[in-house]
């Protein structure tokens, strides 16, 4: 990704800030509040969703996709930490000032998300959300911003607490992702 100037950064970091004011209830939402902790639908959602989800996304640039399920995602693509290829996983997202917090629950699933390890070998990654680019920094998150951060995952979408409740045999990652520039798409 090519370095942009600090306007950049702000003019897209300010779109991405309005397009998220615009989020609101819908249909999809309220279906995946019902059934997204389901252990069925996370069976099917995960080996099917993240294919859907990267496609809409992309065709989109984000703000269809947004709108459609009515939660803030971007998408996250990283650096494998086996394979070295670049891996595109779309999340959902709050915000903490102008940085992105994602957090890795797996669906309640006993294993971490890839995108998790990738991160922690390599912490320079990109995002996408709502037609913008971003490149950006991770870094885990503090036991006490993680605890202050929580509250705001399971108010964007209450199924992250079930899928909490099922980690018995690991912790939750929770990622910080520091904005270093940015352009529109």
């Amino acid at each position: 990704m090519t370095t942009h100037t600090n306007g950049d950064r702000e003019a897209a970091l300010a779109r991405v800030a309005e397009e998220e004011r615009r989020l609101g209830r819908t249909l999809m939402n309220r279906i995946f509040t019902v059934i997204g902790p389901t252990r069925p639908f996370v069976a099917f959602y995960r080996v099917f969703g993240p294919i859907a989800d990267r496609a809409l996304q992309r065709l989109t640039g984000g703000s269809v996709f947004a709108r459609l399920y009515g939660f803030p995602v971007l998408v996250l693509t990283t650096i494998g930490a086996k394979s070295g290829a670049r891996r595109a996983s779309p999340l959902m997202y709050v915000r903490d000032g102008d940085d992105f917090v994602v957090v890795g629950t797996n669906f309640g699933t006993e294993r971490h998300p890839a995108w998790t390890g990738n991160l922690r070998k390599t912490p320079n990654a990109e995002v996408e959300v709502f037609g913008a680019a971003f490149e950006v920094t991770a870094e885990r998150v503090s036991d006490a911003d993680f605890e202050r951060l929580w509250p705001a995952f399971t108010k964007v979408y209450a199924g992250y607490a079930d899928y909490r409740e099922r980690l018995t045999h690991r912790e939750v990652r929770m990622f910080r992702l520091r904005v270093q520039s940015g352009r529109p798409l």
